[in-house]
């Protein structure tokens, strides 16, 4: 039954991922979708649609129906996949998949370490969740002020607090495991908060380490 309810919530993290850079991918290959989605309201349609989406699953996923949740974890890694493509047009080829493989040993040593601990890490969700409101509130503001050092700093910060997610993330999905459950839309929001957790960390080290293309 746990490896069970494990195998389900990184199969969809891993469907996550694979919908995400494959959709960027193909997006960044088609001039028209480009010029649709970052020369128009579309880019700001989809940042909403995003965080509606992930409110809702945060807050009515225990009510669900599993199809449905399914299809908005689906709709929003296609939406964040169609955002990505900016980073396909910005960074080399090579970067990014390196960048990638480093995220990968970064979640996974930060996973099990959220796994085996002994230490309850419930007590740093506090800390992490303000931590990052503080960070995306002066995200907003840099966007005006366009300080690159403000923004390298907040990227380094933001990359910690996402490695500190991780392992309280999946200290949460042990503990669910354990619990015996074996729940489809436990699996997906234990899916989607690995996802973001992904996601973020990878953008950060893009941000900080990528090449950018001629």
């Amino acid at each position: 039954m746990t490896k069970d309810f494990y195998s389900k919530v990184f199969g969809w993290m891993f469907i996550g991922l694979l919908i995400t850079f494959g959709s960027g991918y193909l997006v960044s290959t088609s001039e028209s979708l480009i010029t649709m989605i970052f020369s128009s309201s579309a880019y700001w349609i989809i940042f909403i649609a995003e965080i509606v989406i992930a409110i809702v699953l945060g807050v009515r996923i225990q009510k669900m129906n599993p199809l449905t949740a399914k299809l908005l974890y689906i709709a929003y890694t296609v939406l964040t996949g169609a955002t990505f493509a900016s980073l396909f047009l910005l960074f080399e080829i090579s970067s990014i998949l390196v960048i990638f493989l480093a995220t990968s040993i970064i979640f996974g040593v930060f996973a099990l370490i959220g796994k085996v601990t002994k230490i309850d890490l419930s007590k740093l969700g506090i800390f992490l969740l303000m931590t990052l409101a503080g960070i995306i509130i002066l995200e907003i503001i840099n966007i005006f002020l366009m300080n690159g050092t403000l923004d390298m700093i907040l990227c380094i910060v933001g990359l910690v607090i996402f490695m500190g997610y991780i392992a309280y993330d999946m200290q949460k999905i042990k503990q669910l495991a354990e619990s015996g459950i074996n729940n489809d839309n436990m699996a997906i929001i234990g899916a989607f908060e690995l996802y973001l957790d992904f996601i973020n960390i990878f953008i950060r080290l893009l941000k900080l380490f990528g090449n950018e293309r001629n």
